[in-house]
């Protein structure tokens, strides 16, 4: 994955942004994860309370957020959402490629480790 240096070039701007979404973005991942497992949440069941949450602030956003809200001006901003969410779909599957061959290094490494541990309690049972 290119790193913000590369995306923008010397923007510091851009980079600084780049970095700070990139922190944001951990930890609030980690805190979902943190949820996830003391609440034994699956990730697909994630993703769904995330997209509703996700639509409901951004509805909450545009109702505080402009001067005289409307019905029309709210579809307006969901159509506007839509777009964003296609956006980092279309970006999502550019990467789906990368994206797997981690994900299999991770499960081959998992499986190795709990190999490697059921061996070793083979081994030197107490």
């Amino acid at each position: 994955m290119a790193d913000s240096g590369d995306l923008f070039g010397d923007d510091p701007a851009m980079e600084e942004f780049a970095e700070e979404f990139e922190r944001h973005r951990n930890a609030i991942y980690g805190r979902l994860s943190d949820y996830m497992d003391a609440a034994e949440i699956d990730e697909a069941y994630m993703a769904q309370l995330l997209i509703d949450a996700m639509i409901r602030m951004r509805m909450t956003a545009y109702g505080l957020g402009v001067e005289s809200p409307s019905v029309a001006g709210l579809k307006l901003d969901l159509d506007r959402l839509r777009n964003e969410v296609n956006e980092f779909v279309r970006e999502a599957k550019k990467g789906a490629e990368e994206y797997i061959g981690h994900v299999k290094e991770a499960r081959a490494e998992a499986d190795a480790k709990l190999a490697a541990e059921g061996e070793e309690e083979n081994e030197n049972p107490e």
